[in-house]
């Protein structure tokens, strides 16, 4: 793994390490900073802030006020993906609060991603008067158009990247700068202080999740809605999210961007991987406890069997890649017995592992879908728009998308797509870069130091935790921990401060364990925590690589 050190300077006062730490993240003059410590709260944010067109803002509120008035069938009409969901939540429960005749409706994933012609005409059938797309509908071009032959008027609220053409919709309520669900929330904060003449709208505690699932840069707007809406998260009364706390184990009171990411997230988008994601709009939309639970129980256990099924495939497709053409830049894997709601984990994983572009493909009979991540050297979503004319749908962003296809073509999909990698990758060094904003004496690291980089909270996409280098470390105590002694646990001490000791944990580290030797001199790269074990509190280093040095000074 590179190192790469973006803030050469050696440092030891704590006001000019947060100074770089911000100017790390771009942010440099007064205002910047300003809006960054202190962020706007959310309800004050404007249409302009977060890239939102104001006309076609107006033209949705209007439309969906004479449907209101009018009593006319509305679709809220979501995406499977834990943003999808939070976003549909969010839009069903404000047009309900105002009386609507409405429903929500979230695709399973075997029927695809996005609007379908098939569905639209079902839904002209039955009456709908007006569909309102939440967190996809962006490259809906050919299925706008058909809602409106069938007299269906159509509002897009998407946040994904553009297609060629875009959607002849009533309205798009659209930008880029917000997740999914942060869109939605726009939509019924408007309709709020349209209608009730107040902008406070409910559903800042889902924002909080969709918005750091999704990840998208927590700066700017999305820093405002991350911010506020985990104090809302802590403070929830819905039932449904009270009861997959306790099933998960967590403490509303601590609840954060990891437990977001890592524990709350993959239980809602579970339920979609592995069968029907109405199963956790409900859980989240229930008012009553009873039901709440045993909709927690149920997608606690989807989410057991999502994490099995994802090793399972992980081992079948590192098999089928050791069989592969090991000078290919992209990895490209397909087979029938994949099961498309969790090709996306197994992509992802793939990409982790050998740092590669990674394509998924559950092979179907006569239709396939296919799950893609990518590395930071290569644009996925715009290689596999290179390749549209071969696809029936496709959609996503730089790092992460996805796209629909006719079995047959496969095999054209994939050499066209190692084609493009090998031209745009050939030459480069792929491997994964560790970035650290400074190097710094790991005397400095004090409980008051730790205070001011919580300043800085909350951490994600775009505003990481903040990654120090030491040197001048020595090890006091190293030994392995975990069921397979994976993980490097070690106490630590400063060179220059001999009264300096400090504990540490690497995680995935304990091969480094036959390296280390008591007083023996290392470098660490790491995350300054807190851990709390036994009511008490204590400073960690989260180590994420280290070197060492043996008895002749060379690098180990």
């Amino acid at each position: 793994m590179k190192w790469q050190i973006i803030n050469q300077k050696n440092i030891s006062e704590t006001e000019e390490i947060i100074k770089i730490l911000l100017a790390n993240r771009g942010l440099k003059n007064k205002k910047e900073i300003e809006d960054f410590l202190k962020p706007k709260e959310p309800q004050d944010l404007t249409a302009a802030q977060v890239g939102i067109s104001p006309v076609q803002l107006k033209k949705a509120i209007l439309r969906i006020k004479q449907a209101i008035k009018k009593k006319e069938k509305i679709i809220v009409y979501g995406d499977f993906d834990t943003d999808g969901v939070c976003g549909t939540a969010i839009l069903w429960e404000a047009l309900h609060h105002f009386g609507a005749n409405v429903l929500p409706f979230i695709p399973k994933r075997d029927e695809g991603y996005g609007l379908k012609a098939e569905r639209l005409e079902k839904m002209a059938k039955d009456g709908i008067g007006l569909i309102i797309t939440v967190d996809q509908g962006i490259v809906a071009y050919t299925q706008a158009q058909k809602a409106k032959k069938l007299g269906i008027d159509l509002i897009i609220t998407d946040h994904h990247t553009l297609g060629e053409k875009k959607p002849q919709a009533l309205a798009i309520v659209y930008t880029k700068e917000l997740a999914g669900c942060g869109v939605a929330w726009f939509l019924s904060r408007e309709l709020y202080s349209s209608l009730e003449e107040k902008k406070n709208a409910p559903g800042l505690d889902l924002v909080a999740i969709g918005t750091i699932t999704d990840l998208v840069p927590l700066i700017g707007p999305n820093r405002s809605l991350v911010k506020y809406g985990l104090s809302f998260l802590s403070k929830t009364q819905r039932p449904g999210l009270r009861a997959l706390f306790d099933f998960a184990g967590l403490s509303q009171k601590e609840l954060g961007v990891f437990e977001s990411s890592y524990i709350i997230g993959p239980r809602i988008n579970a339920a979609g991987r592995m069968d029907d994601p109405m199963e956790s709009l409900r859980l989240i939309c229930t008012t009553d406890e009873s039901r709440a639970i045993s909709l927690a129980q149920k997608i606690d256990q989807r989410n057991r069997e999502r994490q099995i099924l994802t090793q399972q495939m992980m081992v079948h497709a590192r098999e089928l890649l050791l069989k592969e053409d090991k000078k290919n830049s992209l990895i490209f894997i397909s087979h029938e017995s994949y099961q498309e709601g969790v090709i996306g984990l197994v992509a992802g994983k793939l990409t982790e592992e050998f740092y590669l572009p990674s394509v998924v493909v559950a092979q179907g009979k006569e239709i396939s879908r296919a799950s893609a991540r990518s590395i930071n050297e290569f644009n996925i979503i715009e290689a596999i728009r290179e390749c549209q004319k071969i696809l029936k749908s496709h959609g996503g962003h730089p790092r992460a998308a996805g796209f629909t296809i006719e079995t047959e073509k496969i095999t054209m999909m994939k050499e066209k797509l190692l084609k493009i990698a090998g031209t745009k990758l050939k030459n480069q060094d792929l491997s994964p870069t560790l970035k650290i904003d400074l190097k710094i004496d790991l005397d400095l690291l004090t409980p008051a130091f730790f205070q001011e980089l919580k300043k800085l909270e909350p951490f994600g996409e775009g505003n990481p935790q903040p990654v120090f280098l030491s040197s001048n470390v020595k090890v006091i105590h190293a030994q392995t921990v975990g069921s397979e002694k994976q993980h490097l646990k070690l106490r630590l001490g400063s060179l220059i401060d001999s009264s300096f000791t400090i504990e540490a944990i690497g995680f995935g580290l304990g091969s480094s364990f036959s390296q280390l030797s008591p007083e023996q001199k290392i470098e660490i790269v790491y995350n300054l925590t807190v851990n709390e074990w036994n009511g008490h509190q204590g400073l960690q280093l989260k180590i994420k690589d280290l070197k060492g040095e043996n008895s002749d000074g060379k690098k180990v």
